[in-house]
């Protein structure tokens, strides 16, 4: 008698929704298309015809990503590779695969080498859960077109912070009845909630003239009241509805930018609005796209939240449409942050700026001599953070970078005064470039830039290195194992050299990773766990023994053979 099989419609072009950002940027180069990965499908421990398997890549989209059908056995094989990092999932709507999680994150990591055969990939599916209901306002009208969020609890019962989003994004939205249905979620406890969060420290803006406070299901405005909503593999939970109370004005906030030493108007200074710390410091943190500043100073921001906030200037940064930030016209001007405590309209804002301090320099690439690298300096950028002294450390907005000429000069204006940090911000079409190190006056500058009140820092030189080697591995856990949905990530410290930063990998379904853009020298490599929402947390042995493990590699060259991480779980204290 033969097993039962089960088919799927699919419908792709669903997915192609739920996609974050940052895989929008294109590819840097051709890469030969030689691996294959294959496996099997199943839905309740037998074959599943008919699902569509996707190998989404790290610069790619559902348009261009390989994908294969499973076959009557539910096998499938998908050709033509690219060696890459990849997510590996089932497109089945109103169905959840293993890796499917938070924030739309899309199936089980995969890191694929040049020519590899990947094989006995499963992927298991299961029916997805439903949440239902209906929006309405305090007199019983339908909310249309209004968000509804999911807050998918710990184990713990607790809110992990971010909301949870199935891949089809506008089943989040009400409709013309107030109605929304939300299908394909993973088993857990949620909370559903509508309308616009205000907590302390947090930064409300919107486009529109009203918004709805925040209420949980049934209607309670206090999270700790809200009823939660379990979910189980097909379940329907119905009657979910949200009851809104009465809908608030939002702030105009207007005045003036004025020079602070002449008192005369400053044009095109964009203004923001920033949030504060619980101690009422100001975070570095805001929302919105600000407003700007015309001939005669004057500004105007609309849709805030009533709340108390930083009213500042941002440093005169706009960012292309690749996402890659690029100094317009302004000239670096900063302002001291104006608290506002905003219950109304607030009329009469003055704001008194300053031309900032600046750092600017020469930009070196170390260890390539190829043209094409070399040629594309003029595409990097930095993003500045400053923090301030003591007794209150903070974190202040910075400035991004002029456009790099292609000689390498580079400056970076409106900057506070403080300890200045440059990070590199890399296009996504030069691979293999890092930040070293940065020096002035021939001294490594390891804790930073430390910055006067409007000073002119000039003789800086950052020093780019260029690693095209890639370290392989595989991490094994002998003697036990973690809890299910614990995911790790391998970290490489470089110990030979001032270099900043690291290499990051996560360690994926098989248990290999992929360190990249590494350069030659001695590593310390060392494993961190992640969690997802309905993860188990590791006991206190367990993670001491994986926050203490040390593997010490030295890469030299292309051919660097793959290491081994061995981590043996039996060997916790008082268990040897």
């Amino acid at each position: 008698m033969s097993k039962p099989k089960f088919t799927f419609g699919i419908l792709v072009s669903l997915l192609s929704l739920c996609l974050d950002v940052s895989i929008q940027a294109q590819p840097k180069e051709t890469k030969p298309e030689t691996a294959t990965v294959s496996g099997l499908v199943a839905l309740k421990g037998e074959p599943a015809r008919g699902v569509t398997v996707m190998l989404l890549g790290q610069y790619s989209n559902t348009a261009n990503s390989p994908r294969a059908r499973s076959d009557e056995n539910g096998r499938f094989r998908i050709t033509g590779v690219a060696a890459g990092r990849y997510s590996i999932t089932a497109l089945a709507p109103g169905y959840v695969s293993m890796g499917d999680g938070n924030m739309g994150r899309m199936g089980q990591m995969l890191n694929v080498a040049e020519g590899e055969k990947i094989e006995n990939i499963n992927i298991d599916i299961k029916r997805g859960g439903v949440i239902a209901g209906s929006v309405t306002d305090s007199r019983g009208r339908p909310v249309v077109e209004e968000v509804v969020n999911l807050d998918l609890l710990d184990k713990n019962g607790k809110p992990q912070g971010n909301r949870y989003y199935t891949p089809n994004r506008e089943m989040y939205l009400t409709d013309d009845r107030g109605a929304y249905r939300i299908f394909g979620l993973p088993e857990g406890h949620y909370l559903v909630s509508v309308g616009q969060e205000q907590r302390p420290g947090s930064v409300g803006i919107t486009s529109n003239r009203v918004f709805y406070p925040r209420a949980y299901h049934p209607g309670v405005s206090d999270e700790s009241k809200a009823k939660v909503i379990e979910v189980n593999e097909g379940s329907e939970a119905t009657d979910v509805d949200v009851t809104l109370p009465e809908a608030q004005r939002t702030c105009e906030i207007s005045g003036r930018v004025v020079d602070a030493d002449t008192g005369q108007p400053v044009a095109e200074i964009e203004v923001i609005v920033g949030s504060l710390s619980p101690d009422g410091r100001p975070t570095g943190g805001s929302a919105g796209n600000g407003a700007r500043s015309t001939a005669n100073g004057e500004f105007r921001l609309t849709g805030a939240f009533p709340g108390k906030y930083a009213l500042l200037v941002r440093p005169e940064v706009r960012y292309s449409p690749t996402g890659r930030p690029e100094v317009s016209t302004g000239e670096g001007f900063i302002s001291e942050p104006i608290i506002l405590n905003i219950e109304d309209d607030v009329q009469g804002v003055e704001i008194k700026v300053r031309r900032g301090a600046s750092i600017s320099g020469q930009v070196a690439i170390e260890g390539t001599n190829d043209p094409k690298i070399l040629s594309k300096l003029s595409q990097v950028s930095f993003y500045v953070y400053v923090t301030t002294g003591s007794p209150n450390r903070q974190t202040v907005p910075g400035g991004g970078a002029n456009r790099v000429s292609s000689d390498g000069k580079f400056q970076i204006r409106g900057l506070p005064a403080g300890k200045a940090f440059i990070s590199l911000m890399r296009p996504q079409d030069i691979e293999g470039l890092v930040l070293a190190r940065i020096e002035h006056n021939g001294a490594t500058m390891r804790e930073g830039i430390d910055l006067e009140a409007g000073q002119q820092l000039s003789g800086v030189r950052v020093v780019l290195a260029h690693g095209a080697l890639k370290l392989r591995g595989e991490l094994k856990l002998v003697g036990g194992a973690a809890p299910d949905g614990v995911r790790f990530y391998v970290d490489a410290r470089r110990l030979d050299s001032l270099m900043q930063g690291s290499s990051i990998a996560e360690v994926d379904a098989r248990g290999q990773f992929v360190l990249e853009n590494v350069l030659p020298g001695e590593y310390e490599v060392i494993v961190s766990p992640v969690y997802t929402p309905n993860s188990e947390r590791l006991d206190p042995q367990t993670m001491l023994l994986i926050s203490t493990f040390r593997e010490r590699v030295v890469v030299s060259g292309a051919n660097q053979q793959p290491i081994v991480l061995v981590i043996d779980l039996s060997r916790k204290e008082g268990n040897r």
